[in-house]
């Protein structure tokens, strides 16, 4: 056939024909502009009506995007945006993914958008399933709104270069004095670890149960098997973190056995930061709320505050600081471990933010998430010193306890300090709100709450009241009955916080926040005194600021019996001088323990001018009385605690020390006197003073505001230049005490030249507090 003969290749044209297309061409700018037709015959690099008339030169494109002499074609201009589009989207595919969806193991990394997968309706016909669609679309939405301006790490990131990593950036963003280098330090012996890791779960666990109990125990397990080199990083990061943080815990001086320990092990921790710290997981966060823990005992080393920045942005990026949508498909366990990864982050943040005055890290109001810990009923509460029918389970009920008040603390913070400048025309209504809050929340502290615990709390509780009275922008001119009650917590904190510290058995967390606290409160005091020294040591309690019917009553006013045969005034002086030497010793062992000696060395020289004052006041008293005034430091005895039971009539009564519970010895020690603090009923008008018993009062007051405080530098910084305007109190008829005692009683109780004698006024720089200090 003539079909045979015909060549293949000659087909080929028919298989693949040239398709050309019409593209419609730019016209130059000059034919553009002359308003004529721009002929493109393909001619380079002009056109050719620009080449007749001799302007081949002034023959540009429109397009800038091509140089001279190339073509000019809208579809051309197309195709190359088409060519890099592509090209960019083979790179995308090429990169390893970043956006994972959550599994049902808790320790994988979750999925960055959104944290919960909700349940596709089974009738989406119905209207129950439209609006459950239309509710998962918009928290898609929101929280895609919420990850471009929270985090950009997990979303859209196109990956470290290989000299940077999420790890490496956190850790050179949180170190201050770098870790030795080679100093690593391996696992101890079990019944060694064991024993770190309870101490760990009785004191820290109970107030931050950061992760579960359980799988800890099975991190635990994987890093002692014969098979640790198949141990998740993760799992060394768990048991190193803790262990370090119990070492540091129970170091008593900064470079001890315990301290260096804990340096080992948080080295040994740091080397599986690259797989255990990286965006978009729960694992990491985790991670940092233990690496924050150890900052708060180790404060040369890292930074807590840049280090609860950075867990509470990661937390943020997950969605934790939101509930899922009632009706999403989440596993029970995985929903508490959420909840509680966020409390414990919020309770750090407050915390940080409170001893530091800055702001939060986020507000109240963008949160929403239940608690997860939830207390006994009291019909099933067991005491302490009863014993628990499961010893072996650590109660969440501290840690209830604990997010209560920092709910509490975030509240009036942000209200006082972080809400505005503008005083308030009447802000003691709302003071004594708060301070009534705070009071039932310490009462109702959960009954099985141990002596270490409550004394914890007790001191934190201090620490708000004094904090909350103080000056602030919202309430820059305080009232004098509020000076009186600084006065009084002062004195409590101070004496509480030294019993605690010199108490071997007291072994609740003592962090370097403390130590921020105690110079916090002392320059408190050092002001208050400064500013109204007569007022406060005499004897008038004035009247508190007026109570709305729909307020809460102010707090009694603690106040002192007086000693048999003492005056008020001598007794208020040597509280203050007492008080002072108190928080200076408390400064000086915080400074060996945590290697800040500077902030006890400020406070000594600050406050040597009022030590001085005081010091001469006893001597003229004790001249004019006859008798020779002992070391203050004898002056170190009280009954109970200032929140033991409140009575009917306003009165606080305290249990005596045989009737607590077992507990440190010295939080069942008396503090402040021998005996017992009594206050004023709601009224807040003292009763008249007997000869046995006087009141004393509080004036005018006037002091600075509370700085952000620099702990490198021991000092504050920030609104250093605002100055706040004080009220003068109202005049007052003031009883003062009579000086004039007669011959026969100032020399009852001499022996005569031979007989025992007591330090005399000049022996009190010389007074040495005694080696079994209460």
């Amino acid at each position: 056939m003539a079909a045979d003969n015909i060549d293949a290749t000659a087909l080929m044209p028919l298989d693949t024909p040239v398709l050309k297309v019409s593209r419609p061409v730019a016209a130059c700018t000059r034919c553009r502009n002359a308003k004529i037709k721009c002929v493109f015959d393909g001619k380079l690099p002009a056109c050719s009506s620009c080449e007749k008339n001799g302007r081949a030169a002034e023959c540009t494109s429109t397009n800038d995007h091509f140089a001279r002499g190339k073509e000019r074609s809208y579809v051309s201009t197309l195709e190359t945006r088409i060519d890099r589009l592509q090209a960019k989207l083979q790179e995308a595919r090429n990169r390893k993914p970043s956006v994972v969806s959550i599994p049902d193991d808790e320790t994988a990394a979750p999925s960055r958008r959104p944290s919960y997968s909700v349940q596709e309706p089974t009738t989406p016909t119905t209207s129950k399933a439209q609006r459950r669609k239309e509710t998962s679309a918009i928290d898609d939405l929101v929280s895609d709104f919420g990850y471009l301006s929270v985090n950009a790490t997990a979303r859209d990131f196109h990956g470290f270069t290989s000299a940077m990593s999420y790890a490496r950036l956190i850790l050179s963003a949180c170190t201050k004095d770098p870790l030795p280098q080679g100093t690593t330090k391996a696992l101890p012996a079990r019944y060694a670890a064991t024993a770190l890791i309870q101490h760990y779960l009785n004191n820290i666990f109970v107030l931050l149960p950061v992760f579960d109990e359980a799988t800890f125990y099975a991190s635990v397990e994987n890093v002692y098997s014969r098979h640790a080199d198949q141990a998740d990083p993760l799992d060394h990061w768990m048991v190193h973190m803790v262990l370090a943080i119990s070492n540091v815990s129970m170091s008593e001086q900064r470079g001890d056995h315990q301290y260096l320990e804990g340096i080992g092990h948080v080295c040994t921790a740091i080397g599986y930061a690259e797989d255990v710290l990286h965006p978009g997981a729960i694992s990491s966060v985790q991670a940092l709320v233990l690496l924050t823990e150890y900052a708060m005992l180790d404060p040369h080393h890292l930074d807590s505050w840049s280090l609860i920045g950075a867990a509470s942005r990661a937390m943020l990026d997950l969605g934790l600081h939101q509930d899922p949508p009632k009706g999403s498909a989440m596993a029970k366990s995985k929903l508490e471990l959420r909840r509680r990864v966020f409390h414990c982050v919020y309770a750090l943040d407050r915390s940080t933010s409170l001893v530091q005055t800055r702001a939060f890290s986020f507000s109240d109001d963008s949160a929403k998430v239940k608690i997860p810990f939830t207390k006994a009923p009291a019909s099933q509460a067991t005491p302490l010193s009863q014993g628990s029918q499961k010893p072996w389970l650590q109660s969440y009920e501290q840690a209830l306890d604990l997010t209560n008040l920092r709910q509490l603390q975030s509240t009036w913070y942000t209200d006082l300090f972080q809400s505005g400048r503008t005083a308030w025309e009447e802000p003691y209504p709302y003071i004594w709100d708060t301070c009534d809050a705070l009071r039932k929340w310490f009462e109702n502290i959960s009954p099985s709450t141990s002596q270490n615990m409550r004394a914890f709390f007790e001191v934190d509780l201090l620490y708000s009241y004094i904090y909350v009275l103080s000056p602030s922008p919202r309430v820059p001119a305080i009232d004098p009955f509020a000076a009186k009650l600084i006065f009084e917590y002062c004195i409590r904190y101070a004496d509480l916080m030294l019993r605690l510290i010199s108490d071997p058995s007291y072994t609740a967390p003592m962090t370097f926040y403390d130590a921020m606290r105690v110079y916090m409160t002392g320059r408190q005091f050092l002001d208050v005194l400064q500013h109204s020294t007569d007022s406060l040591l005499n004897g008038f309690v004035p009247n508190h600021p007026p109570v709305r019917p729909t307020s809460a009553p102010p707090p009694p006013m603690p106040v002192m019996p007086l000693p048999p045969g003492d005056t008020i005034l001598h007794f208020n002086t040597a509280r203050s001088l007492h008080c002072i030497k108190q928080i200076t010793d408390s400064l000086t062992r915080f400074g060996m323990r945590w290697g800040y000696m500077s902030w006890s060395q400020r406070y000594q020289a600050e406050t040597a001018g009022m030590l001085e004052e005081l010091t001469r006041r006893l001597r003229e008293m004790d001249e004019m009385s006859g008798r020779r005034r002992p070391s203050t430091w004898q002056h170190t005895s009280s009954t109970g605690s200032v929140h033991s039971m409140h009575s009917s009539s306003g009165s606080i009564h305290f249990s005596s020390p045989q009737s607590l519970p077992p507990g440190p010895a010295a939080y069942r020690q008396p503090s402040i006197t021998a005996y017992n603090m009594t206050s004023y009923g709601s009224s807040g008008q003292p009763p008249l003073p007997s000869p046995q018993q006087h009141h004393y009062a509080a004036s005018s007051i006037h002091q600075q505001p509370v700085q952000p405080f620099d702990p490198q530098q021991g000092q504050f910084h920030g609104q250093a230049a605002q100055q706040y305007n004080y009220i003068e109190p109202p005049p007052s008829r003031e009883r003062h005490p009579n000086f004039n005692v007669a011959p026969s009683q100032q020399f009852a109780g001499w022996d005569g030249y031979g007989g025992p004698t007591a330090p005399g006024p000049l022996d009190e720089d010389t007074a040495v507090p005694p080696n079994a200090y209460p």
